[in-house]
């Protein structure tokens, strides 16, 4: 897990001043800044050609590397989220957040197609923070509160079936995750997290994404305080029958 790219503070320039950005052997160009939220950020970015391959394909570039030809993109465009990390949890988190979107494989899940966590500059007390960069499919058509928003200002709705077609498919997502071995839950599905694409005379298509806080869904419960700490979580369980000498395994899914 890294950046191939020596110049690593040539790379934290070019992010901050809206140049080039290598992610391993790719180099990607930043269009503009889809989003923020907390320490993340959301950039489109288009794959620049390099003497490898094209940027479209043709066997060189990413293409090299994403094994789904479906999932790349015919003009090279990407969304890139870039996660700055301030301490030693932080960074758990972030790689952590790697390993488990690297572990599916669904069309109603967002796929994560390279990344990679640089040290950025030294602080002025000597110590190092580090940035990461993730790629993804880009949807340019927004998630799912973004479009209930912008009807709701229109005074539209969606039509019936496209909602039943939405949740059919978030469905799907989720019970790819929670039939793995070991089963995941998402633990944060919620219309900011749907991305949705329209696609003219077809249902919209949606794709679950951001698998920051999906962790294994099989939880033991070895004393009442844990069952107690669950059950503030899911008030809908009804955890009260464990107690301080049992030793139980819960598995706790995404509610449908």
């Amino acid at each position: 897990m890294g950046c191939s790219f020596s110049g690593l503070n040539a790379l934290y320039d070019a992010v901050n001043g809206g140049g080039d950005v290598w992610i391993n052997e790719n180099r990607f160009r930043i269009v503009r800044q889809l989003g923020e939220g907390g320490f993340a950020y959301v950039f489109l970015v288009k794959e620049v050609p390099t003497d490898s391959g094209s940027a479209t394909g043709g066997g060189g570039g990413l293409a090299k590397k994403v094994k789904d030809p479906s999932h790349l993109s015919d003009d090279g465009t990407y969304a890139m989220k870039k996660v700055l990390i301030q301490n030693a949890e932080q960074l758990e988190l972030v790689r952590e957040e790697i390993r488990v979107s690297s572990l599916f494989s669904h069309p109603n899940l967002l796929p994560l197609l390279d990344h990679a966590i640089i040290s950025t500059k030294p602080t002025q007390e000597g110590s190092r923070n580090h940035e990461a960069y993730l790629l993804f499919p880009v949807h340019l058509d927004g998630t799912l509160l973004d479009n209930a928003k912008a009807m709701k200002a229109r005074k539209e709705v969606f039509s019936t079936s496209d909602v039943l077609y939405i949740f059919r498919q978030l469905c799907a997502g989720l019970n790819h995750m929670h039939n793995l071995d070991p089963p995941y839950a998402h633990n944060d599905v919620k219309p900011g997290n749907v991305l949705i694409t329209h696609i003219k005379g077809k249902p919209p298509l949606a794709i679950l994404m951001d698998f920051g806080s999906a962790r294994p869904a099989r939880k033991q419960i070895r004393s009442r305080s844990e069952a107690l700490q669950l059950q503030v979580l899911f008030l809908h369980f009804h955890l009260s029958f464990f107690n301080n000498c049992d030793v139980r395994m819960l598995i706790v899914l995404d509610p449908w």
